[in-house]
């Protein structure tokens, strides 16, 4: 019990108290062959995003600040080690940028990236072993965000006053929990520790408006900051104890009532039937609020971030290029014409029976009307490499 204060066991607790305790042997072999398929989609990630200048301008800071030689690995860096919390900030960038990192649909998270890059730099500063990794992490950050709900996560399409990245806000107190455990935390020690992350949860929408690299940032900031409210919990430092529930707390705060993942089963079901691009007349994307208004934000699709948010940029590669992969996102792309054109062609429609599925389930549909005037509609109840 840390500094002898007896803890109120507030719904925080009860989930630290659980979490503390868990050891490797309590997971179901299922969950652990799902989080090491996670953990591996994580490094792909990490490995793909390793030259984004988000990245590069972050190890760059390492090489003049330091340490560069410390027991924390960088994800494609091998001749670069440094402590546990530059390590988590620079594998939790790389790991954000090229957005195939995973996806936790009712908590409407992506919790590898910030929740993997904290647990392996605590890990490897403290020798613990691959097993310790996966064991206490993601669950608390997906039950945070679940907690949070719904409208904590939706972007209103004419307003964007308080409205959070859930993947940071919720996936600090997963970084926060993770790291505590590897530390050896009891309950109390390691609810301090997620206690002042949650007081420090951050991550505005605005960057999606602009050219910036602020997204990976968020995670970055996140994954980090898990780390170093860990290590100041073991050494003494008090947090609230109820900063799930609390009156000030994030919930009251950040969730008054209580994606773009669309796009990818809207692809894969639209150019099924083989059409060609220039047959196309429009493309009609219906999906769930939040997804319209984020996609909204980078419709013009001035930079390639931009671009793989942006519905009708992605439908306009996967109709010309009979598909939408990571590669297809370039500059060259942004300036070729025909993609432009096609671009014009998209509008995405709110389909109420979608809204009140999401966010359990993440449904996509569309409708496309070729220059002879034939309709073509199809949906997909389950998005291809849905976690959920």
């Amino acid at each position: 019990m840390q500094n002898g204060n007896a803890v109120p066991r507030t719904p925080a607790f009860n989930l630290a108290s659980w979490a503390s305790s868990l050891t490797f042997t309590d997971l179901p072999s299922d969950v652990v062959s799902r989080i090491k398929s996670f953990y591996l989609d994580w490094l792909a990630s990490a490995l793909a995003g390793r030259s984004h200048i988000s990245v590069t301008s972050m190890v760059n800071l390492i090489k003049t600040q330091g340490p560069t030689k410390g027991k924390c690995e960088i994800v494609g860096f091998p001749d670069l080690t440094t402590s546990p919390i530059f390590a988590a900030l620079v594998n939790g960038a790389s790991s954000h940028v090229v957005e195939q990192d995973d996806l936790h649909n009712s908590s409407m998270m992506h919790p590898a990236t910030v929740v993997f890059p904290a647990a392996l730099a605590v890990a490897q500063e403290t020798g613990a072993t691959g097993k310790d990794i996966i064991v206490v992490g993601y669950e608390f950050a997906c039950r945070f965000g679940e907690r949070l709900g719904k409208s904590y996560y939706e972007l209103n399409h004419y307003a964007l006053d308080q409205k959070f990245h859930t993947t940071a806000t919720a996936g600090i107190i997963g970084a926060a929990a993770a790291s505590s455990y590897l530390l050896g935390h009891d309950a109390s020690t390691m609810l301090s520790a997620v206690g002042t992350a949650g007081t420090q949860a951050a991550g505005l929408w605005q960057f999606l408006l602009n050219a910036t690299h602020s997204k990976q940032v968020h995670t970055a900031k996140a994954a980090s900051d898990g780390v170093l409210f860990a290590y100041l919990a073991g050494s003494g430092l008090l947090g609230p104890q109820d900063i799930l529930e609390g009156d000030r707390g994030m919930v009251a705060t950040l969730s008054p009532t209580q994606g773009r993942d669309s796009e990818p089963s809207i692809v894969d079901k639209a150019w099924a039937e083989e059409i060609k691009a220039v047959d196309i007349a429009t493309v009609e994307a219906l999906t769930y609020k939040s997804a319209i208004a984020i996609l909204s934000l980078s419709e013009k699709a001035e930079t390639v971030h931009q671009s793989k948010f942006s519905m009708g940029f992605v439908l306009a590669v996967a109709a010309h290029r009979g598909s939408a992969k990571i590669t297809d996102f370039t500059e060259e792309a942004l300036l070729d014409q025909d993609l432009r054109q096609f671009q014009k062609k998209v509008k995405m429609t709110l389909d109420e029976k979608i809204e009140n599925e999401f966010p359990e389930r993440w449904l996509g549909r569309v409708i496309v009307v070729t220059r002879t005037g034939q309709r073509i509609e199809r949906e997909v109840d389950v998005v291809k490499g849905d976690p959920g």
